[in-house]
């Protein structure tokens, strides 16, 4: 059984090249992909985008654009960030090994694959929004791919990966969406930052690492809302 790939959103921030987006859209219509949403565009040409669809200017229609990349992350339950570049806390994986966390997540889940502008890649705020980061390997004399062939790499992954020798999660487990990690999240600043480490000089560090944990972890609602509870009764037991 291959995973629901309407449920794959693959999200582009801050892209320069009309000409790359048209190339993202063969690549989708190649592997059957059907969500395509670019954040802050730098430069648009209808025209340019067109001229690389080629043969898949009918996918031109599952283009949307937008000025809101939170927006646009707020109802994906997983986020994986695509960069050429080591980031500190992150845990980073592979294409292969994010196509198998994707198949053994439940079908109704939805994924947001994430890639930057084609110049310096994502900033830091942006991957802040995701889950993990995915590094293609490539030689490290010259590690830079074009964007189209980054997302190319990461559609093939997901085509071809089957259930076999995954560990499905069960279908009827709801897995949370990126709005209610950020209210656990908030859950927990107010216990850190509010509370307990109140003159700590390295509490936004500390808060950033937590953040960093949690959303390595594939948290599903009830399990995200119980350790929500926790942080909120300790936050009432220190109030009083």
């Amino acid at each position: 059984m291959l995973m629901n790939k309407e449920n794959v959103r693959i999200i582009l921030s801050r892209i320069w090249s009309p000409g790359n987006v048209g190339s993202i859209l063969r690549a989708m219509k190649n592997f059957g992909f059907t969500d395509l949403v670019s954040v802050n565009q730098m430069n648009h040409s209808e025209e340019e985008i067109l001229t690389m669809c080629a043969g898949a200017k009918d996918h031109f229609r599952y283009l949307r654009f937008s000025d809101d990349l939170k927006r646009e992350v707020s109802d994906l339950s997983a986020v994986y960030a695509f960069t050429a570049r080591k980031r500190r806390f992150y845990k980073v994986i592979t294409p292969e090994e994010m196509a198998e966390e994707i198949a053994a997540l439940p079908e109704t889940a939805k994924v947001g694959l994430m890639f930057g502008n084609e110049t310096n890649g994502l900033q830091n705020e942006e991957t802040d929004l995701c889950d993990k980061l995915v590094m293609i390997p490539t030689e490290k004399e010259y590690s830079s791919l074009n964007i189209a062939s980054a997302v190319m790499i990461a559609l093939y992954e997901i085509s071809k990966v089957k259930y076999r020798g995954s560990v499905q999660i069960e279908a009827d487990t709801e897995m949370i969406e990126f709005s209610e990690k950020e209210k656990m999240f908030e859950a927990l600043d107010r216990v850190i930052q509010g509370k307990v480490m109140v003159t700590s000089d390295n509490k936004d560090q500390i808060r950033e690492n937590l953040r960093h944990i949690f959303r390595r972890l594939k948290l599903n609602r009830k399990e995200a809302g119980f350790i929500r509870s926790i942080f909120e009764i300790i936050d009432r037991k220190i109030k009083s």
